[in-house]
């Protein structure tokens, strides 16, 4: 446990704290953070995931219920988190980035470090190819919350035109459907092209961690306490908790329940606050 905190949480919010004293001492203004979350949202995110995924082993490594079983998860989650929206009288600002936090985790940084140290390298390909499938999950459902809460949409009369429009061009989205093939069907990314994608995944998460700490409001959290700790019970809580009661009831494998439990239960993802910002979600509240 250590070396997990170590190794993996400590710097993580050490970047943000950088961040966040950049953006007081005016080294970070607000149009370098509009600029550096369009290329990560855009770019380096996309770069980052196809690297991983497409390189992991597939049918070795694939099983069917435990797929299912964790895509049950968010939906049930999103759907509870749906009622907590009335329940709590969430901000209409706020309440698509409050069911995209809800559901939508770290696995890229967070669930990967702390699941390398957890279950040792020799399974970190099975959380691999289960995690592809989550990312697809929690893109889809995240984009689908940010639009169809955005109330712009709901005032011109366009949000399911603009949910499936934001699903279809979304880059994270097409990008792991692109690594779910290449990893199908066991293409390889010629050597080029990979060290290409391999610096520019570099920056992506470094990035976002950037101007997360950047756009921290402590004055602002006070006003979100509500949002944030039904949040918290939702992400870290009811998500790993329900997905671990599915994969038992569905008999999945032993050595995959583990690592599933393990991206299910990781916190908000550092990208939730790119997309609030791309999709205009509360960008605060996902920090």
């Amino acid at each position: 446990m250590l070396n997990i905190i170590l190794n993996a949480i400590l710097p993580i919010f050490s970047i943000i704290l950088l961040g966040f004293i950049l953006k007081w001492r005016n080294i970070i203004d607000d149009a370098f953070a509009r600029t550096a979350n369009l290329i990560v949202f855009n770019i380096g995110i996309p770069a980052m995931l196809l690297s991983e995924i497409a390189r992991a082993p597939f049918s070795e490594n694939f099983n069917l219920r435990a797929v299912i079983c964790s895509l049950g998860s968010l939906c049930i989650v999103l759907l509870s988190s749906m009622l907590a929206v009335r329940a709590l009288s969430i901000r209409a600002d706020r309440r698509g980035t409050f069911l995209q936090n809800s559901i939508h985790g770290n696995i890229g940084y967070m669930a990967y470090a702390i699941a390398y140290y957890a279950i040792g390298e020799s399974s970190f390909a099975r959380m691999a190819i289960l995690s592809s499938f989550l990312m697809v999950g929690q893109n889809l459902l995240s984009v689908w919350a940010l639009t169809s809460c955005d109330p712009e949409a709901q005032v011109n009369g366009r949000k399911w035109w603009l949910v499936i429009r934001n699903i279809v061009q979304n880059p994270i989205v097409l990008t792991v459907g692109v690594a779910i093939i290449f990893a199908a069907l066991g293409l390889k990314i010629p050597g080029p092209l990979s060290k290409g994608l391999d610096i520019l995944a570099g920056m992506a998460l470094p990035t976002a961690l950037l101007l997360i700490g950047a756009s921290l409001s402590f004055g602002a959290m006070k006003s979100m306490v509500t949002e944030i700790l039904a949040i918290g019970t939702f992400k870290l809580l009811a998500l790993p908790l329900v997905g671990y009661s599915l994969m038992l009831v569905s008999k999945v494998p032993g050595p995959l329940i583990l690592p599933g439990v393990i991206l299910l239960a990781s916190p908000p993802a550092t990208i939730s606050y790119v997309m609030a910002t791309e999709l205009g979600g509360d960008p605060e509240l996902a920090a």
